[in-house]
């Protein structure tokens, strides 16, 4: 492990890591607005599959990289703190506003709660994924713990899961052949277990942030990333017709480093980094709220869009929705956290402000 970890454990935030958190959220508001609001899928010209690339790993890549820290003792104690805290701080809400949705959103009028919305439940796909993908961590970090493996196996276990992971639920012919009933896949979410590779990526990358570090300044790696992305994209269609899983474990990969290093060596103008770095301090928030306010009645006004595809015009679009949609549940999340109380009940954590 690297000795030079002292920013690492301390409390204070790291400003690119926010930043990077605030341009998902926003790519996140954005994909929903156009597909919930304005139609925009999968075969309509537009630049949110590229944004799909680099926007779920990196989730989860972060996620993995704040869960380690070279002072945990993974012991029965600890795992179970460790689990009761994540618990509370993210399915509890997740929970809470998933059952509120579902009963005051336009699109879930009269239907039932559990059956007819069933693949609706995985609105909060992504806390409720997370909250696996930490009940996995802990446990192999227990097991490790009790038979004291030396670091080397550790490292190789951890990745061999993640690699695992990925084989079993994002392989889809894998997945498939899965003895598991499809009901059961939908209720739990499944598909999406295989990101935990990628926050076992995040893991690791902490605890040798320093050698991550050196990899990444190297400009003939990064260049070489960034080629391989854009041509991976370029020749997008026959790719992921004949193969499809080479393609997004590519373009996955490629493009977490595309954006560690572009917000780490802050390729931004300073206004628009301190605006990603203010709304990634309440990603979490923002995620959960923001199903509140999308505009569904936009859509029988925005078949512009789907007939006469303007793929840079729909970007500005959706991003200026986004941005007053993300500044409305900052609005409401100031006024959840309003007390201790409050912050208790709807989000699981004391305030912290």
């Amino acid at each position: 492990m690297d000795k030079n970890d002292h920013f690492m454990t301390s409390n204070q935030r790291i400003e690119y890591i926010d930043a990077i958190k605030g341009f998902l959220i926003l790519s996140v508001v954005m994909c929903h607005v156009a597909g919930y609001c304005m139609g925009i899928q999968d075969d309509i010209p537009s630049f949110h599959p590229i944004m799909f690339e680099i926007r779920n790993p990196p989730f989860f890549f972060i996620s993995g990289f704040f869960a380690y820290k070279a002072t945990n003792c993974w012991n029965g104690n600890f795992t179970i703190h460790f689990l009761k805290k994540k618990m509370q701080a993210i399915l509890w809400p997740s929970i809470l506003f998933l059952t509120v949705l579902l009963y005051i959103h336009p699109s879930f009028n009269g239907r039932t709660f559990l059956y007819d919305n069933i693949k609706d439940l995985w609105f909060y796909w992504y806390t409720f994924a997370l909250t696996i993908f930490f009940i996995f961590y802990s446990f192999i970090q227990f097991v490790l713990y009790k038979i004291k493996c030396n670091e080397t196996i550790e490292n190789v276990v951890l990745l061999s899961c993640g690699l695992l992971s990925y084989l079993l639920f994002s392989v889809q012919s894998v997945y498939d052949l899965l003895p598991v009933p499809t009901q059961v896949k939908l209720a739990s979410g499944m598909i999406y277990w295989g990101f935990f590779l990628f926050f076992i990526l995040g893991v690791l990358t902490k605890k040798y942030h320093d050698k991550f570090t050196r990899l990444i300044a190297n400009q003939y790696f990064a260049c070489a990333c960034l080629f391989t992305f854009i041509l991976f994209n370029i020749f997008h269609q026959p790719l992921t017709d004949t193969h499809y899983n080479l393609f997004r474990i590519v373009t996955y990969l490629t493009g977490i480093i595309i954006v560690y290093i572009f917000f780490k060596d802050c390729h931004l103008p300073q206004t628009i980094n301190k605006f990603f770095v203010y709304i990634g301090k309440r990603t979490l928030d923002i995620y959960l709220i923001h199903y509140f306010l999308l505009p569904l009645a936009l859509y029988p006004n925005t078949a512009f869009f789907r007939e006469t595809p303007v793929p840079i015009l729909e970007f500005m679009t959706t991003t200026a929705i986004s941005i007053g949609i993300i500044a409305l549940s900052l609005l409401i999340s100031r006024i959840l956290r309003i007390s201790t109380i409050s912050t208790l009940l709807f989000f699981g954590e004391r305030n912290k402000e």
